[in-house]
């Protein structure tokens, strides 16, 4: 009995010494991480989360880096280069249409999540959709993933994904 009770010791004093460990780390921002989400970083998002509900290609033409990656739920599942938010939001449309979705509205919630540089950011943009299909509500949650980076002076979308909330 007594040679279990040295690791069971061991375990407890290590469970209980979790909480302090996470709050000094969540304290703890690396030397060139940026407090606040940079306004023009948050433009982009809600540029392109606003244009998924409207399907507006043109609002989200010129905000994808050359080598973006855009991963959705919708076949073909993911895109790339310049033009991958175009083809996104393109998708975005034909699965609205495919699966008769009327009044349908996005919703980006408040961005708690991000780590941020001078020169890169990634965060978590939690987005609500809704409509009716067939006269029923329609609602699907979820959050995408962003990696932005200055190209040329300017943030672009470098990856998106979405993740919906039941796949969390």
């Amino acid at each position: 009995m007594k040679k279990h009770l040295l690791p069971l010791l061991c375990l407890c004093m290590f469970m209980s010494s979790l909480p302090g460990v996470a709050a000094s780390a969540k304290m703890m921002l690396p030397a060139d991480t940026v407090a606040k989400l940079k306004p023009e970083v948050r433009q982009v998002v809600e540029t392109v989360i606003k244009a998924s509900g409207t399907f507006s290609i043109e609002a989200v033409s010129d905000l994808y880096a050359p080598n973006a990656v855009v991963a959705d739920e919708q076949p073909p599942f993911s895109w790339n280069g310049q033009l991958a938010g175009v083809q996104w939001i393109n998708s975005v449309q034909k699965a609205v249409k495919d699966f008769k979705i009327r009044d349908f509205k996005v919703d980006l919630q408040r961005i708690k999540t991000f780590q941020q540089t001078d020169e890169i950011v990634y965060l978590i943009a939690p987005v609500e959709y809704t409509g009716l299909v067939n006269g029923e509500h329609f609602e699907e949650q979820g959050a995408f993933s962003f990696v932005l980076r200055i190209v040329s002076g300017k943030w672009l979308i470098k990856s998106q994904a979405w993740v919906p909330r039941n796949g969390m």
